[in-house]
């Protein structure tokens, strides 16, 4: 170990990202091979300016802090293993349990409106709402975003709330004492009768920053190649959204093996990625094409729920880029359809019954009072 160059990874406190933590365990595991030593700084500024300086040779941070914070001079090396980026409800029933006008609050819109998809009887509130009809909102204005997790846990052990929304990692943090149900993509077969949650974009990233010039080969053994893969697909399609789209569009991009992908397309008896990835004709129905498939998604909501848009896409990790931008040109499409109103046609379509031809109000407004 003497022999071996040491490295010095930069972090800050837990800032509700879970990037303090998973870079803490990463340095355990990957510390034992190499010569690995961190040190943790009061803010995120600090750190910055401590890494340019020279002392520390590596700075963890969230997707959103490298969005945020001043990087000019700074490289992503690569991205440490995705934590798991879908958001839970913090509650003491699982979300489709929960009584009629159970009190949920959650802040972020794009959870908002796929809850409301789900459960369009439950009460959502704002936890501003919340505190100023308990008359402590100037209390809790005052309060740093911390504790204000912990002022909703107080509310719902009160029984003022039933449960909260919030990010994976916010209760990885905090570890609060109401059961977590997460709100997946429902992948597994026992929750296929579930409404699928697609995330924000970016949650789970831990980017591992440099100084330009840094050999990434010194920390190759603690990146992961898919993981960067979905940051770059992931940055690039949000980035493409109009402002007005970005905070109720929900995205998620995955490298996945071949052999998972059927593993549960056979489980879920689900013939269309059967019929799309194998040989029918052959009775070992193995894939047609070789390799890890990269699997993106997105969808969006109108303000109550009751419509969406969405679209996912499947590709070969080398087509990825491409597939990414043929998914969002499909998606923008959809979303233009969806807006359009339907004007009437004299034209009669065969096949199609008659109020095809009719006027018709837009599909998705959102816009919607």
């Amino acid at each position: 170990m003497e022999n071996r160059e040491r490295l010095v990874i930069l972090t800050t406190p837990s800032r509700g990202d879970g990037v303090r933590l998973h870079v803490e365990r990463a340095v355990d595991t990957h510390g034992k091979k190499m010569d690995l030593l961190m040190k943790q700084l009061p803010h995120m500024e600090t750190a910055i300016e401590t890494l340019r300086d020279g002392t520390g040779d590596i700075l963890a941070m969230s997707a959103f802090d490298w969005q945020h914070f001043d990087t000019s001079t700074l490289s992503i090396a690569g991205l440490l293993s995705r934590k798991e980026p879908t958001w839970v409800l913090v509650a003491d029933d699982k979300p489709e349990y929960l009584e009629k006008d159970s009190v949920v609050v959650c802040d972020h819109e794009l959870l908002r409106r796929q809850m409301r998809r789900m459960r369009p009887d439950v009460l959502l509130k704002t936890s501003a709402g919340i505190a100023s009809a308990a008359g402590d909102l100037q209390m809790f204005q005052s309060l740093e975003e911390s504790e204000r997790w912990s002022w909703l846990e107080e509310q719902r052990k009160k029984g003022v709330i039933d449960g909260f929304i919030a990010p994976r990692a916010i209760h990885s943090d905090y570890r609060f004492k109401g059961r977590r149900h997460t709100l997946g993509l429902q992948r597994d077969s026992s929750e296929q009768n579930r409404e699928r949650f697609i995330p924000p974009p970016l949650h789970g990233f831990t980017l591992l920053v440099t100084r330009e010039g840094f050999n990434a080969s010194k920390i190759q053994g603690m990146l992961d190649p898919s993981a960067h893969l979905a940051y770059r697909l992931e940055s690039a399609m949000m980035e493409s959204l109009d402002d007005d789209l970005r905070a109720i569009t929900g995205i998620f991009v995955e490298q996945r093996k071949i052999s998972t992908i059927l593993k549960k397309a056979r489980e879920n008896q689900d013939e269309i990625v059967l019929g799309a990835l194998t040989d029918p004709e052959k009775p070992t129905k193995k894939a047609l094409r070789p390799g890890p498939r990269v699997e993106m998604m997105v969808e969006t909501l109108n303000a109550s729920g009751t419509v969406t848009a969405a679209c996912e896409r499947m590709v070969v990790t080398e087509d990825s880029h491409v597939g990414m931008v043929n998914l969002l040109r499909e998606f923008m499409h959809l979303i233009t359809i969806m807006t359009s109103d339907h004007e009437a046609t004299k034209r009669k379509i065969p096949g199609m019954p008659d109020a095809f031809s009719e006027a018709a109000a837009r599909l998705l407004d959102f816009d919607e009072n």
